[in-house]
């Protein structure tokens, strides 16, 4: 398994965390976007930067393009990565991380949580009739570790990941799409995008946006760039359009 993105670990977000209006959900805030009588639900898993507006403004256009309820949690709870980490470039910077990573950005922790997520969301919203499930590079390594067998989840997704490992596409039971930027390994998104596609009965799709930064659908989306802020535009109505096949 791939750890963080190499980009990931040298670029810093653009612009702030913010305080948003939340719900509670399994014991985290979450942000709520769109229609909470929808019959489609979307559970988006922000990056290690937490309640960034670039990531609350994907949940909104993923509510506006499906028609359905979009659920952001809060598992950091209030904390996120420090941007004066980044870039990553002493061993007090890389120690600082680690810690932060332990204290509260576990994937084993967090798997487990995104589940109890969804499981109370089902009684929160009994109007929606199936779930999807997308992430943002750490987050995307959650929503690829619950698609596997008895996931609760339809579909599932991933932009600009992390922690890739051809396993979780072996063990892919729903459809899956991955949308990578320019700044990921391109020989471990080919070879997951390899295992996905031996998986001939469950769609799947990996596409690039080579002219885009590693985050670029969240934190580190820069909306003062044209380009940036089409590709981000772009992007979600691309997850949005996958998903829209099977919610």
């Amino acid at each position: 398994m791939s750890g963080l993105s190499k980009a990931c670990c040298t670029r810093t977000p653009v612009g702030t965390s913010q305080s948003v209006p939340v719900s509670k959900i399994a014991d985290l805030d979450v942000y709520v976007a769109g229609n909470t009588s929808a019959r489609r639900g979307v559970i988006h898993v922000y990056d290690i930067f937490g309640f960034y507006p670039q990531t609350l403004k994907g949940a909104d256009r993923l509510s506006e393009y499906l028609d359905a309820v979009t659920l952001v949690p809060d598992f950091l709870r209030g904390t996120q990565a420090d941007p004066s980490w980044f870039p990553m470039d002493s061993q007090e910077k890389k120690e600082a991380f680690g810690k932060f990573f332990a204290d509260y950005a576990s994937l084993e922790t967090n798997t487990k949580k995104l589940l109890e997520v969804v499981a109370e969301a089902k009684t929160k919203y009994p109007s929606v009739e199936k779930w999807a499930v997308v992430g943002l590079c750490w987050g995307g390594k959650l929503a690829a570790l619950v698609s596997r067998e008895n996931t609760p989840f339809v579909a599932s997704g991933q932009a600009h990941p992390s922690f890739l490992a051809t396993d979780d596409a072996k063990n892919m039971t729903i459809p899956h799409i991955v949308l990578a930027s320019g700044e990921e390994s391109k020989e471990e998104v080919t070879a997951y995008k390899e295992a996905l596609e031996a998986k001939k009965d469950i769609p799947s799709e990996v596409d690039w946006y080579n002219s885009q930064v590693h985050g670029w659908m969240g934190a580190r989306a820069d909306f003062n760039d044209e380009e940036i802020k089409k590709e981000f535009e772009r992007g979600y109505k691309q997850v949005a359009d996958f998903f829209g096949k099977f919610l």
